[in-house]
């Protein structure tokens, strides 16, 4: 795996290639975009594909990460625009081919973004990738926020054993009481 904050120009211009044929993708005009990645890539994140549009007659490039999607567009002045969306907060993607190109639209809760000239025959399978990293990133929140058991769920469960020994016979009232004391200190 690529380090993108230590990469070299040649690097990354070949991991560009390597994500423009991943998402079927001719990325016109925003090469030079890419470069501006590593200064604004977050910790443990990585893209996934690239994409072109236009986004109110300005060509962007479109990085999709596994955490977010990323609008860049250099322009010809030294000013940079730059939009991110967290993945987690797509509610749909709207993937549409045209006679020539092809359109996107992402909506947030808060917005939608409509992304026209996509190439076309690269607009179904970025939107696809779009689709699988939101699907992705939502089931691995979900398995992390499955709640693991904590002291306190062990001490009941022991606790819970022990008076069950009890009622069995196995153990004395004084057993009971010695081991009880032992387990909560």
């Amino acid at each position: 795996m690529i380090d993108y904050k230590t990469a070299t120009r040649d690097q990354l211009s070949a991991e560009f290639e390597r994500l423009k044929k991943l998402s079927n993708n001719d990325s016109f005009f925003t090469k030079n975009e890419f470069s501006l990645f590593p200064q604004i890539v977050m910790q443990g994140e990585a893209p996934v594909a690239v994409s072109s549009g236009k986004i109110d007659g300005k060509a962007w490039l479109i990085i999709l990460t596994n955490q977010r999607i990323i609008f860049l567009d250099k322009g010809m002045s030294f000013c940079v625009k730059q939009v991110a969306i967290d993945l987690i907060t797509i509610s749909s993607i709207c993937a549409e081919t045209k006679i020539l190109s092809g359109e996107l639209v992402i909506a947030t809760g808060e917005q939608t973004y409509t992304i026209e000239n996509v190439p076309k025959k690269g607009v179904i399978p970025f939107a696809n990738m779009i689709k699988d990293a939101v699907e992705s990133l939502k089931q691995n929140k979900e398995a992390n926020t499955i709640q693991q058991p904590t002291a306190n769920d062990d001490l009941i469960e022991q606790l819970e054993r022990l008076a069950l020994l009890k009622e069995r016979g196995i153990l004395t009232e004084e057993e009971l009481q010695s081991q009880k004391d032992k387990i909560l200190g």
